[in-house]
């Protein structure tokens, strides 16, 4: 693998360092008083993750890694999807549907913010306001998941009304999305200050932010009343840090291990946690910025057939990722069975770019983030050697979390590709992918018009069986003339400590308010 790739052991010893002395969390030292509440008897939560937000705590700069992992302690939102699709209550206990363009949702009493402050409808208002009509906060990209609705107003105290633009049967599933901050501790200090002190109804307070530590205090009022009196969210960049510090008692759980690391774990003091995650690892391909050869769809599908993703999935990912002919995964609403990966052809990849006028191929460049999923280095490694076989040599430039994400905002690119995968979460639904590898995406860096169509169709029918048909459309079109070089569908590799009670991974969004340790 090229240098730009190589992970050093530099990140290692910081992670490592970063943790060390934190003796175990469940120990009571000598002469001290017990526990006097639950949550301190459930002791302290220690969690180790590739990578901090770089929002820190603005819930609407993403709903991905690394966001998703932090975020879930401080706040709420109105409902949430489970890992079987199904959308359960939260902040809001049930909804229906009035009429074919509006929703109302009844809101769970009693509930407060670690603050004080109350939760009640001109909150959720106050925040859809913030997020459809501030120019800051409709430029989000949480937004853009909920720009089908077009009004939000109060019923009664504990009712709130949805109008959407157009029929949305997806709505109780878009809001699982929407995270609600207090509203006058956000109104007092603005985004960019409410994101150092952020405040929600969650089961855990912020008391400190730092660069590579977050630390967390039980908020015993939440709906959620935690088990644990503190939490713990550790920056360890390199999955041999957290593997490291889970082994050596140091954190409770290691989020994201290589498949490797989960085969070396000591089982009296941990194991591996594996499940397909609903994800599918990718390189973008970038039309719509400067000319390349991926302009010319003979190419892009050349590149598709000329990697080996069976064996990615087979030797790299434990044989639980697959092969992905598409960015959809089995049980998102909208998936077609019927799609099916590209075989790993290299002399019809070949053939395919001489046709199209690159007989000795040619060379890109491809930004790309390592160390967030199981085996991505070695995944974008295999990728760029069976391209080299082709005669398309590849650069991979790794660049950090916040660089990526500064480029996908702004389409900034100054490359050809990048790493972007497709991600159905947290509402399962293969819509809103497939958008973002559309130009539906504002900007958009991969446009066919005629697949947004598709999309805007399906977007705004609010049919389920219609709906689901349009999807699978797209999908097969996607696949057809394909934005994207499709790779696998990713592994969800946490290594859990024996001492953690209360693990569960539902869509990776961790119940942290029932989780203690022993």
């Amino acid at each position: 693998m090229r240098s730009r790739l190589r992970l050093g052991t530099a990140g290692l010893l910081a992670g490592v360092l970063l943790v060390t002395g934190c003796g175990s969390s469940s120990d009571t030292p000598e002469g001290e008083s017990p526990p006097s509440s639950a949550a301190e008897a459930g002791g302290t939560i220690r969690v180790g993750v590739n990578s901090l937000p770089p929002g820190k705590g603005d819930p609407y700069k993403g709903i991905g890694s690394p966001e998703v992992y932090t975020h879930a302690a401080m706040f709420d939102a109105l409902t949430l999807v489970d890992q079987h699709g199904k959308v359960q209550p939260a902040l809001a206990t049930e909804w229906s549907q009035p009429s074919a363009d509006t929703w109302q949702f009844k809101l769970r009493d009693g509930v407060t913010f670690s603050n004080g402050e109350k939760f009640d409808a001109d909150v959720v208002v106050a925040t859809y306001d913030y997020l459809l009509k501030d120019p800051e906060g409709s430029a989000s990209v949480v937004a853009a998941d909920v720009n089908t609705v077009s009004d939000v107003k109060a019923v009664d105290p504990l009712t709130v009304e949805f109008t959407t633009a157009a029929p949305d049967a997806m709505l109780p599933a878009r809001v699982g999305e929407v995270y609600i901050p207090a509203p006058k501790h956000f109104k007092d200090l603005g985004m960019k200050e409410f994101a150092n002190d952020p405040v929600g109804t969650g089961p855990f307070k912020v008391d400190s932010w730092d660069s590579n530590i977050i630390k967390l205090s039980a908020f015993e009022g939440s709906w959620r009343a935690p088990k644990a009196s503190k939490m713990e969210i550790h920056a360890l960049p390199d999955p041999a840090g957290r593997f490291q510090a889970l082994q050596s008692d140091q954190i409770d759980l290691a989020i994201q291990l290589s498949p490797d690391q989960s085969k070396q774990l000591d089982e009296t003091r941990a194991k591996a946690d594996v499940v397909a995650g609903a994800q599918v690892m990718s390189l973008a391909f970038i039309t719509e910025l400067g000319d390349s050869p991926l302009k010319k769809k003979e190419v892009r599908q050349a590149l598709n057939y000329a990697v080996d993703k069976e064996s990615m999935a087979k030797d790299l990912l434990l044989g639980v990722g697959k092969p992905s002919g598409s960015g959809v995964t089995d049980g998102a609403v909208g998936y077609n069975p019927d799609v099916q990966p590209y075989p790993y052809d290299p002399a019809k990849a070949k053939q395919m770019l001489a046709d199209a006028g690159y007989p000795n191929g040619f060379s890109l460049k491809a930004d790309v983030t390592v160390g967030s999923f199981p085996a991505d280095a070695q995944i974008y490694q295999l990728m760029q050697q069976n391209l080299a076989d082709i005669g398309v040599e590849i650069e991979l430039r790794q660049i950090t979390f916040a660089e990526w994400l500064e480029h996908y905002l702004k389409n900034t690119w100054t490359s050809q590709a990048f790493g972007l995968s497709w991600n159905t979460l947290p509402r399962l639904d293969a819509l809103r992918p497939m958008e973002l590898f559309s130009c539906v995406k504002k900007p958009a860096f991969f446009c066919e018009q005629s697949v947004a169509d598709v999309l805007g169709k399906a977007a705004k029918t609010g049919e389920m069986e219609e709906r689901n048909k349009l999807l699978s459309q797209a999908q097969q079109m996607q696949h057809d003339d394909p934005p994207a070089l499709y790779l696998v569908q990713q592994i969800d590799i946490n290594g859990v400590s024996s001492k953690l009670q209360g693990f569960e991974n539902i869509n990776r969004t961790f119940p942290y308010h029932l989780m203690s340790v022993s």
